[in-house]
């Protein structure tokens, strides 16, 4: 959401002051439009006033973050994608939601086969400027806001890369009452800066393919995610489309929400993160912090199924087993000497072990989709999708819950 005027007439106040004054100019909000404007308002939103991922000065970490292994990995299944679509030049990786650029600096690193013989063309996509100016500047790596600002006629061969980007995107509230489904829009709270929540009857279109629930449930809908999946998959020519990110099906999402009077309190769903600390009300100060929600899968994969899998089977599949135990063996012998060598050894055995942690980051999700390819590959995301897949990934949210009890690392926690 733009706020537009609202925003430039209260340029001179400081944020988020400024933001919240805006908001209220404009109330009621759907949640989906108060997001967008915490985020990512053009004057005062999170991610353009320099909100990113990161230890030192972000706010927090994602795969990416954790050290080059994850990209050295994807580089690896990068090569593989490439190779099966018979080596085309150019060959296209496109890092949606690339924040400050630190998976392309990684991939860059690990010097694929395509980068090797020219084939490979990296393009980092990232609406915030503040993010876009930290993007490498490398003769391969374009930097842009849209995807309209690079291709004309779509991507050609390649894959798009989505990192913990879909948790990130607006997203609306539902709740499920005796008279049927409300949306939840925002309202003037008890100050200038603070909000709540307030329902209205839902419209027909966020009802579409939702589950049967019981009243009092309260969920996200994730409209723009889906729509997201459909602009991938409408933009790329042949490959692949891979989203690495946390999250359940709806009928699970609903289960995590805790009793409450308020309808903005107990959404066990969606977390706040500002200096690896979770702020706790996301309906005050806006702009001051990200907001993220948990992916329901079920609603991305609406228009178009995907392979799924653990992000650790994903790293797996791809050879992050074999770097580690090349790890090892360094550490073996050049740990007496503690060279170079020996303290990047230590860390990539490290990496490994943060990457595909079942109670961590190695529980996150990784769907796969073809696109264009003569047959599917049954090993691209460690199997094709079943349904006793799918409702495992709704269903099993234990390691989710010990992921949010731990705090402070991955943006989930």
């Amino acid at each position: 959401m733009n706020l537009g005027d609202a925003t430039a007439a209260v340029s001179e106040v400081p944020p988020p002051k400024a933001l919240a004054r805006a908001i209220r100019w404009r109330l009621p909000l759907t949640v989906s439009e108060y997001v967008a404007a915490c985020l990512y308002d053009p004057a005062y939103g999170f991610y353009t006033r320099g909100g990113r991922a990161g230890g030192h000065g972000g706010h927090y970490l994602t795969a990416a973050e954790v050290g080059p292994l994850f990209g050295t990995v994807l580089a690896r299944a990068i090569d593989s994608w490439w190779k099966e679509l018979g080596e085309p030049c150019p060959f296209t990786v496109v890092d949606w939601g690339a924040g400050p650029g630190t998976l392309i600096r990684s991939i860059l690193k690990a010097r694929p086969d395509c980068m090797s013989v020219g084939a490979l063309r990296l393009v980092a996509l990232e609406v915030s400027a503040a993010q876009r100016a930290l993007h490498p500047r490398h003769e391969l790596v374009t930097s842009a806001a849209s995807l309209e600002g690079v291709f004309a006629d779509g991507i050609g061969a390649g894959v798009i890369v989505a990192n913990e980007l879909l948790d990130n995107l607006p997203f609306d509230i539902l709740r499920l009452g005796d008279g049927g489904w409300e949306q939840l829009q925002v309202v003037a709270g008890d100050s200038e800066r603070r909000f709540r929540l307030a329902g209205v009857s839902a419209p027909a279109d966020l009802l579409v393919g939702l589950p049967e629930l019981e009243s009092g449930a309260r969920i996200p809908v994730q409209q723009a995610a889906r729509q997201w999946v459909v602009q991938a998959h409408e933009a790329l020519s042949a490959g692949r489309i891979v989203v690495f990110d946390y999250g359940a099906g709806t009928e699970a999402l609903a289960a995590r929400c805790a009793p409450s009077d308020d309808p903005a309190e107990g959404l066990g769903w969606l977390r706040t993160h500002r200096h690896h600390t979770q702020p706790a009300n996301w309906l005050a100060d806006p702009g001051s912090c990200d907001i993220t929600v948990d992916v329901a899968f079920d609603q991305i994969q609406a228009d178009h199924r995907a392979a799924v899998c653990s992000q650790a089977e994903f790293l797996r599949v791809h050879g992050i087993d074999e770097l580690a135990a090349e790890g090892r063996a360094t550490w073996a012998e050049s740990a007496a000497v503690g060279d170079l060598a020996a303290v990047a050894a230590r860390s990539r055995i490290r990496e490994a072990e943060a990457l595909t942690d079942p109670a961590g980051m190695g529980a996150f999700t990784t769907l796969v989709w073809t696109v264009n390819l003569p047959a599917f590959e049954v090993d691209a995301c460690a199997g094709p999708i079943t349904s006793e897949m799918v409702q495992e990934a709704s269903d099993d949210g234990s390691a989710d819950e010990r992921r949010r009890q731990r705090g402070g690392v991955a943006r989930s926690g």
